[in-house]
């Protein structure tokens, strides 16, 4: 009969291997053995789980398709661990067991006398776990958008190396660059110097990816380097926060990727926080750091992380930059800048069934207009329940000469005049002044409102009042 076919199975020596020769780089336990979280352990058992269709071959061994993900992408708040979960991985596939090694048999072992190191370690394998080996010939990469970014995994690495056991092995841990045996060697690059993203990588972390977008140029160096790193049978640990969504960045367009089904061999570790929870709310927010910061790495539990102190400078960011601090602390996907609403929570508003707004019902209505470049819409709002729905959406390039015509738009709000009680029409100004004034006569200026957009206050506070109804359910649409 056949063999049973293998499952696929994590090489446990990797993580044993990191507590092991790595060190605490910093703090009050610094030097003392880096003890993996739950979540990184669950990193590293995935990033090398190892594929039951893997054959070991020791004249020509097989690299990054032994595994069953060719990169990984680890989505996580500020501070709860990521760079030196990175360094540690460096550590690893510069000089720990990184290479699959064919599937243990009876007493199969690994030990560290057999590889360069003095340390005295062995692991012993159970029969039928995947084996690892050292990569040849390391050359390992820490990419960003800034020498802040590389330094954050770096200046981990370093003392992570001189603390323990990995100092005999790597003993020069230069400012810029660490040799490695064999002539390999770990560096930093930066987007000021992305010409030094070479063709013969072996493993690269490429660290802030939500900051990889298209105009800075680092989303295009990414697609190069992943296309480097198949021809060398070589794979990528991606970090990120969570990303601005609308900045197309590297970090997003690789979820969404993996999230779609296309892709089925990129590894994603995420914690989202609830949807129905608000940052911007003390409580909602403590509640959602609790979540996406875990029980072991918070203080009280043995682990680093000061909830109080994180909370703090959540609190401050949140009255300066509440996307941003959404995003570096509570792990959301909060529009910055670029986009102002969340159209996930938008769609979730809309209706499920048809709805007809009764005759005589009590509505307001907003107008903004252009004449050629852009829509021009009319869009009515029942002040009893926050529904919306549009009176009409005009399109420039529809009409001769790209103008819309005046008399379009008026015939509609007559129309809506006479089937709704309509209670005031606030209407942005520019480039209609003329029918908006002539609205105002027929209707009155207490119906007929001027409501100009370039107000940065009252736009603000409009803009927020209406993000905390689709937060909250207060408004809804067709």
């Amino acid at each position: 009969m056949p063999a049973e076919p293998r499952a696929d199975a994590p090489m446990a020596v990797v993580p044993s291997w990191i507590e092991v020769h790595c060190r605490i780089p910093d703090g009050f336990r610094r030097g003392r053995p880096f003890r993996l979280y739950d979540g990184q352990l669950l990193w590293f058992s995935n990033f090398y789980l190892v594929r039951g269709t893997a054959e070991f071959d020791p004249v020509n061994p097989i690299y990054s398709t032994a595994f069953r993900y060719r990169r990984g992408l680890d989505i996580g708040p500020q501070k709860v661990g990521k760079s030196p979960k990175s360094a540690a991985h460096i550590c690893l596939e510069a000089v720990g067991p990184s290479v699959f090694a064919g599937w243990a048999g009876e007493d199969d072992g690994y030990a560290c006398a057999d590889h360069g190191c003095g340390c005295g370690w062995e692991y012993a394998y159970e029969p039928g776990e995947p084996m690892g080996m050292l990569r040849p010939t390391p050359w390992i990469q820490i990419i960003a958008v800034s020498e802040d970014g590389t330094g954050n995994v770096y200046k981990a690495l370093r003392p992570m190396v001189e603390l323990g056991p990995l100092a005999f092995l790597m003993p020069k841990t230069g400012e810029n660059f660490i040799r490695l045996p064999g002539d390999g060697l770990i560096e930093p690059v930066t987007s000021s110097d992305t010409s030094r993203v070479g063709a013969r990588g072996t493993f690269v972390v490429e660290t802030e990816v939500g900051f990889y977008t298209p105009r800075n140029g680092m989303t295009k160096v990414a697609d190069t380097l992943h296309r480097n790193l198949a021809g060398m049978s070589a794979r990528a640990a991606l970090e990120s926060n969570s990303w601005d969504p609308s900045q197309h960045s590297t970090a997003q367009t690789e979820y969404e990727l993996a999230q779609s089904g296309k892709v089925d061999d990129v590894y994603v570790q995420v914690t989202w926080p609830p949807k129905n929870l608000s940052f911007a709310n003390k409580a909602e927010r403590r509640k959602i750091l609790r979540i996406v910061y875990p029980e072991d790495t918070r203080r009280e539990n043995g682990g680093h992380v000061e909830l109080e102190a994180i909370e703090g400078e959540a609190a401050a960011m949140v009255e300066k930059d509440p996307s941003q601090a959404s995003r570096f602390f509570g792990n959301g996907l909060a529009s910055g800048g670029g986009k102002a609403f969340d159209l996930e929570a938008w769609r979730a508003r809309a209706v499920k069934v048809p709805f007809v707004v009764p005759r005589g019902t009590l509505i307001t209505i907003g107008f903004d207009g252009s004449k050629r470049w852009d829509h021009t819409s009319m869009i009515a709002t029942v002040v009893a329940t926050g529904y919306q729905w549009p009176l009409g959406i005009w399109r420039p390039e529809l009409y001769p000469g790209h103008e819309i015509p005046a008399a379009v738009v008026t015939n509609t709000l007559d129309q809506a005049m006479g089937d709704f009680d309509v209670w005031r029409v606030y209407a942005d100004p520019p480039y209609w002044e003329d029918t908006i004034a002539g609205w105002q006569g027929r209707w009155g200026k207490d119906r007929v409102i001027e409501w100009w957009t370039n107000r940065p206050k009252a736009m603000g506070d409009s803009l927020r009042s209406w993000h905390e109804g689709i937060r909250t359910g207060a408004v809804t649409h067709c």
